[in-house]
C-alpha cells in the first residue's frame, strides 16, 4: 500500500514543472527572435540598396557633377555616389556589385539613367543560405542645354 500512496504522490507532486514547460518553450522562442531580428536586417538592407540606386539614378538623369563631367557618364563619381548613399545607412556596397548606365531601358521605355545593385546578403544565423538581393531604379535623362 506505502508503494501505491508513494506513486500517486509523486504524480501530484509539481515541482519543476516551470523548469520542464520552460525547456519546451526556450527553443522556438529563441528561433522566434533570431528570425524576427534577421527579417530586420534583411528588410534594413533591401531598403538602403533601393534607396542608394534611386540615388545614383537621379545623379545620373540630372547629370549631376559626381555623376558627369563635361557631359559623359562618370563611372567613378557614380559608383562613389552609390557607394556613399550605402554607407549613410551602414551598409557595405561593394563596386562590382553596381552597374550604371547613363542612356539605357527600362521597362521598354529608352533615355532612362539606370542603376542596379546585386548584393550577397548573409544571414547571422548560419543554418539559412546566403541570399542575393537584386535592386534597380531608373530615372528619365534630362535633355542637356
Amino acid at each position: 500500500m506505502t508503494a501505491l500512496r508513494t506513486f500517486r504522490a509523486g504524480l501530484r507532486n509539481e515541482r519543476g514543472s516551470v523548469a520542464v514547460e520552460f525547456a519546451f518553450i526556450a527553443l522556438p522562442l529563441l528561433l522566434l527572435l533570431g528570425g524576427s531580428i534577421e527579417i530586420g536586417r534583411y528588410v534594413w538592407t533591401r531598403l538602403a540598396l533601393q534607396d542608394a540606386t534611386s540615388t545614383g539614378a537621379r545623379c545620373l538623369g540630372l547629370q549631376l557633377a559626381p555623376c558627369f563631367d563635361a557631359e559623359t557618364m562618370d563611372l567613378t563619381g557614380t559608383l562613389s555616389v552609390v557607394r556613399d548613399q550605402g554607407t549613410d545607412w551602414a551598409i557595405v556596397i561593394s563596386d562590382s556589385s553596381i552597374t550604371a548606365e547613363d542612356a539605357g531601358a527600362c521597362q521598354g521605355v529608352n533615355d532612362f539613367a539606370r542603376v542596379g545593385i546585386r548584393h550577397r546578403f548573409t544571414y547571422v544565423l548560419t543554418i539559412l543560405p546566403d541570399t542575393w538581393i537584386d535592386v534597380e531604379a531608373c530615372f528619365p535623362v534630362m535633355p542637356s542645354e
